[in-house]
């Protein structure tokens, strides 16, 4: 793990995910500065041998993000979050909290991780499927209204879902505008349409959906 944050890298909250994991290990091999915020008590097995800095921090308290984000102080920061257990309400207040921080630290860019059936996506699932996410999607559309109101450059990476970890890479993931996609797609190939939106004017102040014909539902 690296000790000194150099500025103008890129943090990655949620770094301990298996796709913020992911995220940290392809900018680290593009010899990026990577910084990840994780809490204290997350399993870390899979930065192991990753040349990232390692910042711990609660997503949910405020200061705690602040913190981290003032320390590294990156041109970009990437939530991909995972949400705990019945913890209603974290994905809006924690992008609220990280857009915040990013505001005060300089940083120039946010890219989110959010979900295919938000908002003008919601036509994509079922009418049973929209009615037993309908919390979660509110939720991540008061996520993604807030990004969009920051001020600053965006990508909003909507997910339809994603394969079991560690299945290798297909190389045939895209991004699209389409709003009636629900694709599946393979984690490395989320990291890496990730990676490549980051300071990326194609896809700067844009909402897109993942997706990979390749990849079938299990």
């Amino acid at each position: 793990m690296a000790q000194d944050i150099k500025p103008d890298g890129v943090m990655v909250i949620g770094g301990a995910g298996q796709a913020g994991s992911d995220i940290a290990k392809l900018l680290a091999a593009k010899g990026e500065t990577v910084s990840v915020m994780v809490r204290a008590n997350s399993d870390r097995k899979r930065l192991e041998g990753v040349n990232v800095s390692v910042l711990t921090g609660d997503a949910l308290v405020a200061a705690d993000v602040d913190a981290a984000v003032m320390k590294a102080r990156p041109r970009a920061v990437n939530n991909a979050l995972s949400r705990p257990r019945d913890a209603w309400g974290f994905w809006a207040n924690t992008q609220i909290n990280i857009t915040a921080a990013a505001k005060k630290a300089g940083v120039k860019e946010l890219i989110y991780l959010s979900s295919v059936g938000v908002g003008d996506s919601a036509g994509a699932y079922t009418p049973e499927a929209r009615e037993r996410t309908k919390v979660v999607h509110a939720e991540r559309l008061i996520a993604e209204e807030n990004i969009k109101a920051s001020g600053l450059a965006y990508v909003i990476i909507r997910i339809g879902s994603v394969n079991w970890y560690g299945k290798p890479a297909t190389g045939k993931a895209s991004l699209t505008e389409d709003r009636t996609v629900l694709g599946v797609i393979q984690y490395i190939d989320l990291a890496q349409l990730t990676v490549d939106c980051i300071g990326n004017p194609t896809y700067a102040n844009k909402t897109w959906a993942s997706v990979d014909p390749t990849v079938k539902r299990p």
